[in-house]
C-alpha cells in the first residue's frame, strides 16, 4: 500500500498524466469553477492501492491533493487557489448515518441524506500568526480545531524568540496578527437519513457536518444529496468540564446533488418490464384505485375519493416558461368530513405510499414547522439558522396534514405561498433565503362542533358547511379538489362497511406474534411480490410495487395535452361560464379551476405511462371535476363560495342590504336605521329574516356598518 508520505508525488503524477487539460480549463474559469472534481473510479483504475489509502487516510491525502493541484497551477503561471474534490465513492463506502461508529472515525464514507438545517456563513482562521508582546517574535500556528483558537504555548527560542511560556508571572502574552491570518468560509449543516430508509418506527438519524471553502453555502434545507464525509470527534463538554465521551461530527468532502427525481428508489430492469405490463392492463384505473388503502372500504363517494388520490400521487407536470414564471403540477386535495369517515387513515396511508411522503398533524405543528423557520441556537452559537419544515422536506413528494382546521390563522397564512408558488421566502435574523415546496398537499379538516349539521344538502347553499369547518377562503381556494364526507346512515352501505371491516380484520396477523418472530410481517412479505389479492378477490398492487410504479412514471413520463384534449377542456370551461353565470353574480368556474383540469388530465396520462394526455384523459379529468363539484354543491356550483366563503345569494344580500341602508339614511353616517325597517324593505325584495341578519353581521365584520344601540344600525362611510 502506498504510504501517506508518497501522496504529493502520486497526486502530481496523476494530475499531470490525466488531468492536464482539466487544470487548464479550471484556470480559465476560476473562481466560477472553484476546484477540480475527480471520480473515485478513475483513481482506483489508475492505482488501486493508492485509492484504498485514500479511503483509509483521507484527510492528509486530500490535503496533499489540493497542495499538488495548487503547485501545478503556480508552475503554469496561474495565481489561483483551487481545491480538489472526490465524488462517486464505491458501494462499500456507503452507509447510513446511524451506522457510523468509532471504527469509521477518520475514514472516507458516503451517505444519502436530506438537509434539515443550515447555519449562517462564518469565516474561520486556518493559519494564524501570533506576535510575542515582549520580544515581538512571530510564531505561526495551524488551526486544526474549528471549535477553539489554538495559541502558542511558548515563544520559540530556537528561531529567534525569547523562550518565555504563555501566562504566569514571568511569562509572555501573544497577540493575533489579524492582517496575516488565512480565512476560509465555514458553515454548519444538519442532515438526517432519508425517511424511506428508516425501518420500523425508528426516528431518522441526524448528524452535523462542517462545510468548508467552496462547499459552504451550497446546501439548503430540503435538498436531497449524497454527501461524502470524514467523521471526526470532539470532546463532549458539560458544566463540570470535559468527559470521556465524544461527539461525532463530519467534515464534508463533496456533495452530489440528485438530478433525477426519485433516484433513491431503485428499480430493476425486471421491475421496469412489470411496470410496463401493468400500464397496459385494461383495468388499470380500477387496479390503482383498489390499491389505495385496501383496508378502507371504498364504495360510492369514498371510491371517487380514492380515484382522486391516485391522480394526486401521479400529479400533473410542473413547467417553467421563458418569462421566468412557473406552473405547478402537484394536485392539492382537501377532505372535509365528520369523525370516523377514515380521513386520518387515508392521510397516513398516502404519506407512506408516496415517494418522499410526510405526515403531520395541524394540532401539533406550527406554521414554521410546516414551511421553514429561522431559529436560534441551532448550533449552540446563539445565532439564526434555517430549519426546514414538512413541506420543504416533502419536496417532489406529498405532505399529508391532518387536523388542518386546528392550525391558527397565522400559521395557515404561511401555507398560501407554499401551496401556489411552491416556494417560501425567509427573511429573519439576517437570513434571506428561498426554499422549494414542490409537493402535493393532502389535508383533512373536521367541523368546528364535531359533526356537520345537515343544513346543506346537494343543490342547496353550501356556505354553512364552510363556516362550520372554519378555514379561510383564501386557503381553501388553493385546493384543486374538495371532498365533503358526511357520516350518513345508509343501511345497505353500512352493512357493506361492517362486512369489509370484519373480513379485513380476520386477515391481519397479531403484532405480538410478529415481534416474537413466530409470524412473518405481512408488509415485508408483500414487498417481495408485485400483486396481491383483496378480501373480495380483486387485484391490488403491493406498496413496494405501487411506489416504484409512481416513481418511474414521475421520473420518465411528462405528458403534453393533445389538441383534442385541449379542445374538450376549453369547451367545458366556456360552456360552464356561459351557461351557469346569471344575474346573481355567481362564479361557476375560474381560470384556477381550468389549470386544475389540466393537472388532472396529465395525471391520468401518467398512470398509463403515456407521453400524451388524450381526449380520453380529458374526459376522465372532467368526470372527476364534475363529481366533486356536484357532491359539494350540486348543479348550482358557485366557486365564489370557495374563494370568499359566501354564496352568490349571500353576497347579493349584503350588497342589497347596504343599498337599502343608504336609501333609508340618505347616505348620511350620523343617521340611525331601525333593524325592523331594514327587514321590511328587504322582505319586499324577497329576502328572508335569516338572510338579512346574516348580511348585517357580515357587513359589520367588514366594518361597513355598526350598531350604536340595540336594534339600530349606522353607515361607516
Amino acid at each position: 500500500m502506498v504510504g501517506i508520505q508518497d501522496s504529493n508525488a502520486r497526486w502530481r503524477t496523476l494530475l499531470q498524466e490525466q488531468y492536464a487539460r482539466d487544470i487548464q480549463v479550471l484556470a480559465s474559469s476560476w473562481p466560477k469553477q472553484p476546484g477540480l472534481v475527480i471520480n473515485f473510479s478513475d483513481i482506483q483504475a489508475w492505482d488501486p492501492s493508492f485509492a484504498q489509502s485514500l479511503i483509509e487516510y483521507p484527510k492528509p491525502i486530500l490535503r496533499a491533493a489540493t497542495e499538488s493541484l495548487r503547485a501545478l497551477c503556480a508552475e503554469g503561471g496561474w495565481e489561483i487557489d483551487p481545491t480538489l474534490r472526490i465524488i462517486e465513492l464505491p458501494h462499500d463506502c456507503k452507509m447510513s448515518l446511524r451506522e457510523v461508529g468509532s471504527d469509521d472515525i477518520g475514514r472516507l464514507i458516503s451517505s444519502e441524506v436530506v438537509v434539515t438545517k443550515v447555519s449562517e456563513l462564518k469565516p474561520r482562521i486556518y493559519h494564524a500568526q501570533f506576535r510575542c508582546v515582549i520580544c515581538t517574535h512571530i510564531t505561526e500556528v495551524a488551526q486544526l480545531n474549528e471549535l477553539e483558537l489554538i495559541e502558542p504555548v511558548q515563544c520559540d527560542d530556537l528561531n529567534g524568540g525569547c523562550g518565555r511560556s504563555s501566562g504566569g508571572k514571568d511569562g509572555t502574552r501573544f497577540e493575533l496578527i489579524h492582517e496575516n491570518v488565512t480565512l476560509v468560509d465555514n458553515q454548519w449543516v444538519e442532515i438526517q437519513e432519508l425517511p424511506e430508509n428508516v425501518t420500523g418506527g425508528a426516528q431518522p438519524a441526524r448528524a452535523t457536518i462542517l462545510a468548508e471553502a467552496d462547499l459552504a453555502n451550497i446546501l439548503l434545507p430540503g435538498m436531497r444529496v449524497t454527501v461524502n464525509l470524514i467523521p471526526f470527534i470532539r470532546t463532549e463538554k458539560t458544566r463540570s468540564g470535559k468527559t470521556p465521551m465524544f461527539n461525532i461530527y463530519h467534515s464534508l468532502v463533496s456533495a452530489e446533488h440528485e438530478n433525477t427525481p426519485f433516484n433513491e428508489i431503485e428499480i430493476s430492469e425486471e421491475e421496469k418490464k412489470q411496470i410496463i405490463e401493468i400500464s397496459n392492463r385494461s383495468d388499470l384505473y380500477e387496479l390503482l384505485t383498489n390499491s389505495i388503502a385496501p383496508s378502507i372500504f371504498g364504495a360510492g363517494k369514498l371510491q371517487m375519493v380514492k380515484r382522486s388520490l391516485v391522480m394526486q400521487l401521479f400529479s400533473g407536470v410542473s413547467r417553467r416558461y421563458s418569462d421566468g414564471t412557473r406552473a405547478r403540477g402537484d394536485i392539492h386535495i382537501l377532505l372535509m368530513g365528520d369523525p370516523g369517515v377514515a380521513k386520518s387513515q387515508l392521510l397516513s396511508y398516502m404519506s407512506q405510499i408516496s415517494p418522499r411522503g410526510k405526515y403531520a398533524s395541524g394540532g401539533g405543528i406550527s406554521g414554521a414547522g410546516l414551511t421553514a423557520a429561522a431559529v436560534r441556537d441551532a448550533f449552540n452559537d446563539g445565532r439564526f439558522s434555517l430549519e426546514a419544515g414538512i413541506l420543504v422536506l416533502a419536496d417532489s413528494g406529498l405532505a399529508a396534514i391532518d387536523e388542518f382546521d386546528k392550525m391558527n390563522n397565522d400559521d395557515r397564512s404561511k401555507m398560501h405561498e407554499a401551496m401556489e408558488q411552491q416556494k417560501i421566502h425567509i427573511s429573519k435574523g439576517g437570513i434571506n433565503a428561498t426554499m422549494r415546496t414542490r409537493c402535493a398537499v393532502l389535508a383533512a379538516a373536521n367541523p368546528r362542533l364535531g359533526r356537520f349539521s345537515h343544513r346543506a344538502q346537494s343543490g342547496l347553499d353550501i356556505s354553512p358547511m364552510f363556516e362550520e369547518v372554519d378555514l379561510p377562503p383564501a386557503l381553501m381556494s388553493r385546493f384543486d379538489i374538495i371532498w365533503l364526507l358526511r357520516d350518513d346512515v345508509v343501511k345497505e352501505q353500512d352493512m357493506q362497511i361492517a362486512e369489509h371491516i370484519l373480513s379485513n380484520r380476520s386477515t391481519g396477523i397479531s403484532e405480538t406474534l410478529i415481534e416474537e418472530g413466530r409470524e412473518a410481517d405481512p408488509k415485508v412479505v408483500d414487498e417481495e411480490s408485485t400483486m396481491k389479492k383483496g378480501y373480495n378477490g380483486e387485484d391490488q398492487l403491493t406498496i413496494s410495487m405501487f411506489q416504484k410504479y409512481i416513481a418511474w412514471a414521475k421520473r420518465t413520463i411528462h405528458p403534453v395535452l393533445t389538441p383534442e384534449a385541449q379542445e374538450q377542456i376549453t369547451n367545458f370551461y366556456i360552456e360552464t361560464r356561459t351557461r351557469d353565470s346569471d344575474e346573481d353574480n355567481s362564479v361557476p368556474i375560474t381560470a384556477r379551476a381550468l389549470e386544475g383540469l389540466v393537472r388532472l388530465a396529465e395525471a391520468n396520462a401518467r398512470m398509463r405511462l403515456s407521453p400524451e394526455a388524450t381526449a380520453e384523459d380529458a374526459k376522465r379529468a372532467l368526470a372527476m371535476f364534475r363529481n366533486w363539484r356536484y357532491e359539494l354543491m350540486g348543479d348550482e356550483f358557485d366557486e365564489g363560495v370557495i374563494s370568499t366563503g359566501r354564496s352568490a345569494k349571500k353576497r347579493s344580500a349584503e350588497q342589497v342590504t347596504l343599498e337599502v341602508m343608504k336609501q333609508l339614511t340618505g347616505g348620511k353616517r350620523d343617521v340611525d336605521v331601525a333593524a325592523g325597517d331594514i327587514l321590511n324593505e328587504m322582505a319586499r325584495q324577497n329576502f328572508d329574516e335569516y338572510e338579512v341578519e346574516d348580511a348585517l353581521k357580515q357587513l359589520s365584520i367588514r366594518s361597513q356598518i355598526y350598531t350604536p344601540g340595540a336594534g339600530r344600525w349606522r353607515l361607516v362611510n
